[in-house]
């Protein structure tokens, strides 16, 4: 498809993509700390083995995005659009985080 973009390997670090159009792009095994997602579309796009540490989502569209085996991701699911969205455990228990809940294990 014209127009997207492939990252793989890559650092991304202190990167910013707000607002950006980035349906179907591959941002797979980077290293994306302290990158703001704000009010991007990533629809369709594959975000595996990518270590998100301290990167912003909020209105961000990821309906349908692939996030197998990324790490380290804070993503509101109230503030951000992730139908279909592709999560792993263990890491996807990091979505309940910004609940007003308590977590317990046994």
């Amino acid at each position: 498809m014209p127009g997207t973009f492939t990252f793989e390997e890559c650092a991304l670090n202190h990167s910013t993509f707000i607002g950006l159009g980035l349906q179907q792009c591959v941002f797979r095994s980077c290293l994306a700390k302290d990158v703001d997602f704000r009010e991007a579309d990533l629809t369709k796009a594959d975000l595996s083995s990518t270590d998100f540490s301290e990167s912003v989502f909020g209105d961000t569209n990821l309906t349908n995005a692939d996030f197998s085996h990324a790490t380290n991701y804070q993503i509101d699911p109230g503030s951000n659009r992730i139908t279909k969205a592709i999560f792993m455990l263990p890491e996807a228990v990091s979505l309940l985080y910004c609940m007003d809940i308590q977590l317990k294990e046994e």
